[in-house]
């Protein structure tokens, strides 16, 4: 008599293993994730037309139409939402910095970012952080914050230099065009209103045109500050 054996049965494909409606909604991680960007929105919004020491959760939880204590599963506190929209600012800064860097020529490569980067500070949740003052944050965050400004600020000056090298602009200190340029800019959120004649593409090529005719070569002829003579006593 022949044997027979049983196939063993074909194992079930797990449902946790496939994605669930085929991808059609977010999965948890992401709708976690868009919470989040939800908060630091309103955050943003709320620090701006109240400040940040006039805004309380509370305002911010309304503004969202939620329950304070579920602001506490994104943050531990206003201090820490402070620094949130900071981050988010300056990841804002450092994708203005990516597509800067397919300019040709240094000039090229700072009107791109620049461009770029009005465009960017000018939404409502992004402009409060440009103009806070970093003692309202955690000591740790303040010490990040820095950092990133300067590897910022850095990166702006490597773009003057290089363009002065290629030609593409006049002999300048770097420094100091840097110190022009962004305290013009981070201004632009105080002013700035999304209901007015001119919108952020406009305000930035009117910017832009601004800086390249300041330091593009032979834009404009260097003019040197007269030194005072001093006058002779009687």
């Amino acid at each position: 008599m022949a044997s027979t054996t049983r196939k063993s049965p074909t194992p079930r494909k797990s449902k946790e293993s496939s994605p669930r409606w085929k991808d059609a909604l977010p999965s948890r991680e992401d709708l976690q994730k868009l919470k989040k960007t939800a908060l630091i929105r309103a955050a943003g919004q709320a620090f701006k037309a109240k400040g940040f020491h006039n805004t309380s959760l509370d305002d911010v939880a309304e503004a969202l139409n939620v329950t304070k204590a579920a602001l506490y599963y994104y943050v531990k506190g206003k201090r820490e939402l402070l620094f949130e929209t900071q981050t988010l600012a300056l990841d804002m800064g450092d994708i203005a910095l990516e597509e800067g860097r397919y300019g040709k020529t240094g000039l090229e490569k700072l009107e791109q970012t620049i461009g770029r980067f009005i465009v960017l500070v000018t939404d409502d949740f992004v402009s409060h952080a440009f103009v806070s003052a970093l003692d309202d944050m955690l000591p740790e965050h303040q010490e990040i914050v820095r950092k990133r400004r300067r590897a910022f600020d850095l990166r702006i000056r490597e773009y003057i230099q290089e363009g002065i090298e290629d030609g593409s602009i006049a002999p300048c200190e770097p420094k100091l065009a840097v110190a022009w340029l962004m305290g013009s800019i981070n201004w632009i959120p105080s002013w700035f209103n999304p209901e007015g004649d001119h919108g952020p593409e406009a305000i930035a090529e009117v910017f832009v045109n601004f800086m390249s005719h300041g330091l593009a070569t032979g834009s404009a002829k260097i003019r040197t500050r007269p030194r005072k003579t001093p006058v002779k006593a009687a």
